[in-house]
């Protein structure tokens, strides 16, 4: 009896260590605890969810095209394989990062294309946490449930810490 629980009970314990210690926070019902930082309006990724057209968010209602927004999310690449470490000036944010056994919804209106200013770059780092400051607009693209409904025009990003969702969000 001993030996039947413990081969069942290793996988399961693994598959519980592995989905723990490889999950992130979702950052997808977080509220800014300032609506502002700066110039910037600080994103909260509620307000991009869709209204009832399947083509147009809310986020196009309450946000108009153009304002200043910084954004917490996680860092993926845009569709394309990207290794770790390689220099990009376009990617995509999420507000989860999924986690080892469960990849990240990619669901288009919680999916913004982010496109650096001028020359900038930033070395891909998959599911790193991650500050971008950017023009807020909403994707001109056909709608396509897999493409990024959102996007951040001239935009700077780092890397940022995970105090960070303490330290700016409740």
């Amino acid at each position: 009896m001993l030996l039947v629980t413990v081969i069942a009970g290793v996988p399961i314990l693994g598959t519980i260590l592995v989905t723990t210690s490889t999950s992130e926070p979702d950052l997808s019902e977080l509220t800014p605890i300032n609506d502002h930082a700066g110039s910037y309006l600080v994103l909260n990724w509620s307000v991009l969810l869709q209204d009832d057209a399947p083509y147009r968010g809310k986020a196009s209602a309450e946000i108009a095209a153009g304002t200043e927004v910084q954004v917490l999310g996680y860092m993926f690449d845009g569709g394309r394989p990207v290794s770790k470490g390689e220099w990009m000036s376009e990617f995509i944010l999420l507000p989860e990062a999924g986690n080892l056994m469960h990849p990240a919804h990619r669901i288009r209106d919680q999916m913004i294309t982010i496109h650096l200013e001028g020359g900038q770059r930033i070395q891909f780092s998959p599911r790193a946490l991650t500050w971008v400051w950017g023009s807020f607009g909403v994707s001109p693209e056909p709608f396509v449930r897999s493409k990024p409904l959102y996007t951040l025009e001239r935009a700077r990003a780092k890397l940022a810490d995970r105090t960070d969702i303490q330290r700016y969000f409740k």
